[in-house]
């Protein structure tokens, strides 16, 4: 075989190379189009067995990780959702939804430290992203920086006014503190926003109450 055609040959089998990739990708995607479509069908079995087949054809996808994790958090595993989720944002480190869904996860398992880092990470990248103050705003009441509490539910507010939750967290806190009529304002905002919201803060003004009389 003379060097030309040896060249030649190398070409060829790199384009092959290249060409097989780009189709693992191609084929990746297909799957995680067929994941979505079992999750709005609720058939999160079906939907995770998909995205495991992307992950197969492109271990590399973040987007997989992402919408594997999201389908493991609504099933209530916990555990392999974060898992997900960490994978996600180690390929994609921008990936604000991935620390926001992490953040909310950790924080409810009490991991106040590392909601709060993942929060921080998701407002660095977008600092609209109206729920991540909400939640921080959430972690920082329960280490008990009230002071910051109010600030990221403020902000919330601020980014979107027409946030009925961010209302009732500011007026329950402002309520904790004795500041009743400004407390009752947010209420009001928020159950003009969102009326469902009614029992919620109802039942947690009684809480309040009963705490603060005993």
């Amino acid at each position: 075989m003379t060097k030309a055609t040896f060249a030649a040959c190398l070409g060829v089998l790199i384009v092959t190379a290249n060409v097989c990739a780009e189709t693992s990708k191609e084929t990746a995607l297909s799957y995680v189009d067929l994941g979505d479509k079992f999750v709005k069908l609720g058939d999160l079995n079906r939907a995770i067995g998909a995205y495991n087949i992307a992950l197969q054809f492109d271990p590399t996808s973040a987007e997989a990780y992402f919408k594997r994790g999201r389908a493991h958090e609504v099933r209530g595993d916990s555990t392999k959702a974060i898992g997900d989720y960490t994978r996600a944002i180690e390929i994609v480190p921008r990936l604000t939804a991935a620390f926001y869904n992490r953040g909310s996860l950790r924080l409810s398992q009490d991991d106040l430290d590392g909601a709060l880092a993942d929060f921080d990470k998701a407002l660095e990248n977008d600092p609209e992203y109206v729920v991540a103050y909400n939640n921080r705003g959430i972690a920082r009441l329960v280490k008990g920086d009230v002071n910051g509490a109010i600030e990221d539910f403020n902000q919330a507010i601020k980014v979107n006014p027409r946030e009925p939750e961010a209302y009732v967290n500011l007026g329950l806190v402002l309520l904790q503190r004795g500041r009743k009529l400004e407390a009752q304002h947010d209420f009001d905002r928020s159950l003009a926003l969102n009326p469902s919201l009614r029992d919620f803060i109802e039942s947690r003004i009684h809480q309040i109450n009963h705490i603060t009389q005993n």
